[in-house]
């Protein structure tokens, strides 16, 4: 077990390029946008007892200095809207609503398509095309694949189902009609 937190340390400074047993300590790397960040990854118990503990302070480490960085943004921003003029700061906020809706008049119009050629709606999302015709062409082209996947291929068995024969209606029809 310490010949694999050992090997857990040298992985780490020669990520870092800092020199194992020496220097200054390796710096935190930056927040990124990993979606395992604070979750348990696929490998984390290999890591043994040690390993666990820094991986855990690791993430702690971690979402302290997203926090800060955040923080630090939001500073930024507000030192930049400092010196704009309320005019600016309208229009920059007519621009972002916009924007927005643009965005969602797209998404309207998707699910529109979407349910005229009664398609799924989680294929809504998957539609391409910025006129109603162009998404129309793709909705027809994507129920063409969803209807070719959803064909069984499996043909009817013609021995199953209802017979010629008229169902017994009591227990005892059932046992003359088996043993004739």
């Amino acid at each position: 077990m310490h010949r694999k937190w050992w090997n857990l340390i040298r992985i780490r400074t020669i990520e870092t390029g800092a020199e194992p047993g020496g220097g200054e300590p390796p710096q935190p790397e930056p927040p990124q946008s990993d979606p395992q960040a604070n979750t348990g990854g696929e490998g984390d118990e290999k890591l043994g007892e040690h390993g666990m503990t820094a991986l855990k302070n690791e993430r702690r480490a971690n979402k302290s200095l997203r926090e800060q960085l955040a923080a630090a943004n939001a500073r930024i921003k507000e030192f930049e809207d400092r010196d704009k003029t309320d005019a600016e700061k309208a229009s920059e906020r007519i621009a972002s609503l916009e924007k927005s809706n643009t965005g969602n008049a797209a998404k309207a119009l998707r699910y529109e398509v979407a349910v005229d050629k009664q398609l799924p709606k989680v294929l809504a999302e998957r539609l391409q095309g910025s006129t109603r015709e162009e998404l129309e062409a793709d909705a027809d082209s994507l129920l063409k694949l969803v209807n070719v996947q959803n064909k069984p291929n499996v043909k009817p068995d013609p021995s199953q189902g209802k017979g010629g024969d008229p169902k017994p209606h009591s227990l005892s029809e059932a046992i003359s009609a088996y043993y004739k």
